[in-house]
């Protein structure tokens, strides 16, 4: 038995950084440290009442049991009707199906699509998870690198180059960008579109942060711009807005075939979505609840503005106003270069020293960089500044 060991691809895939930064901060606030953790992306705020109440009564009902693969039909039908009233993508219900989460509709879709040994170009800055999930596709991921000049909004001709080079059979898009909070204009991303048709590439969009928006930015899917519809697999759904995170439902919507796809797979790999998160989902669907939207987007712009404030005033330390989602992508190149540390040094620095949780940018392809999530409270991020000041200020 000695002889037996993981595959080549298992070792190829590493633990998620935003999950073993927060495992390690955590263990420390069990050993009674003062810890500020700021590395996960999960919103403070409790699961709205109406929501949690509906998985509370499927439970109470005797709604525990298997459902079909992707989704009840009628969640299906109500997440479609969601996407077209709100994004205006205009999804039948069999184009629509429930995954568990952001991440496992991610690695649905890429089963589905990738063949063995086709790469996938991820625009850095990147959520951490993707070049994993198309590793374990049987994918290639290739990182186009982060354009900071541009506001980490990559120019058509620089995809298109690297779709050239590489000869790649797809994309992945993140937008509001998870760490930069990045929004491309509708231009931005109907040139993405075209490059993606020009080249006959699959777009996978990750666009679970689309309701989080600030300064009167707009999001525009692919799916909703001429050429992008029937290229383009969206992924979206109520994780980050409605505070759903360990609930792990999400949405996977594309053309027919590929959803087909995707739900046969679904039905070997996992069987069927939480039957209780699924009723939770439906009532999200089918219930807005726009004075909790404004209370919470209230509470994300306050501390947004008070992050842009508090941290241009540190030396060495900027930090350009996000414009989505809910993170603060700090770059601490000035003050790395006059300590000797890189991002990843300053961040071990940052929680060691100071029991400041924060990822390095490193974890997302942006180097010199550190992102703090601002899905927290405003004593914890006064805390934060505090303690970032404490670091700029120590030798």
């Amino acid at each position: 038995m000695a002889g037996l060991v993981p595959n080549a691809r298992s070792r190829r895939i590493e633990e998620s950084a935003t999950l073993a930064i927060t495992a390690k901060a955590a263990k420390l606030k069990a050993a009674g440290r003062d810890v500020v953790s700021l590395g996960a992306g999960e919103p403070d705020f409790v699961t709205p009442a109406p929501i949690a109440a509906s998985g509370i009564r499927a439970i109470e009902q005797g709604n525990t049991r298997y459902t079909a693969a992707p989704g009840v039909p009628e969640l299906r039908a109500a997440g479609a009707k969601w996407l077209n009233t709100t994004f205006g993508l205009g999804y039948a219900a069999d184009e629509v199906m429930v995954c568990a989460g952001a991440k496992g509709a991610l690695h649905m879709a890429l089963d589905a699509i990738v063949e063995p040994g086709q790469k996938v170009l991820i625009l850095a800055p990147y959520w951490v998870s993707y070049p994993a999930l198309v590793t374990m596709a049987d994918g290639v991921p290739v990182i186009v690198p982060a354009a900071i000049d541009r506001g980490f909004i990559h120019d058509a001709a620089t995809i298109d180059a690297a779709a050239k080079q590489h000869k790649a059979a797809g994309i992945i898009v993140n937008y509001p960008n998870n760490p930069s909070g990045a929004v491309p204009s509708r231009a931005d991303v109907q040139a993405l579109v075209d490059v993606a048709k020009a080249n006959d590439l699959w777009l996978l969009s990750d666009e679970i942060y689309a309701t989080l928006l600030y300064d009167g930015a707009t999001h525009v899917s692919p799916a909703a711009l001429p050429g992008g519809r029937e290229r383009t697999i969206v992924v979206n759904g109520f994780t980050k807005s409605h505070t759903l995170t360990g609930w792990r439902t999400s949405f996977l919507a594309g053309p027919r075939p590929v959803i087909d796809a995707a739900c046969r797979i679904q039905s070997q790999v996992l069987g069927n979505p939480c039957t209780i998160s699924q009723a939770a989902t439906l009532t999200a669907c089918e219930l807005p609840l726009p004075d909790e939207q404004t209370r919470r987007m209230s509470a994300f712009e306050e501390r947004r503005r008070y992050l842009v404030t508090e941290i241009n005033k540190i030396p060495g330390m900027r930090l350009t106003a996000p414009r989505g989602a809910f993170y603060a992508l700090v770059d601490v190149r000035e003050i790395g270069r006059k300590k000797g540390l890189d991002d990843v040094q300053i961040c071990e620095r940052l929680l060691d020293e100071h029991l400041l949780a924060a990822v390095p940018g490193s974890a997302f392809a942006i180097p010199g960089f550190l992102r703090l999530s601002y899905a927290a409270a405003m004593d914890l991020l006064q805390k934060a500044v505090a303690r970032l000041r404490a670091f700029a200020e120590s030798k």
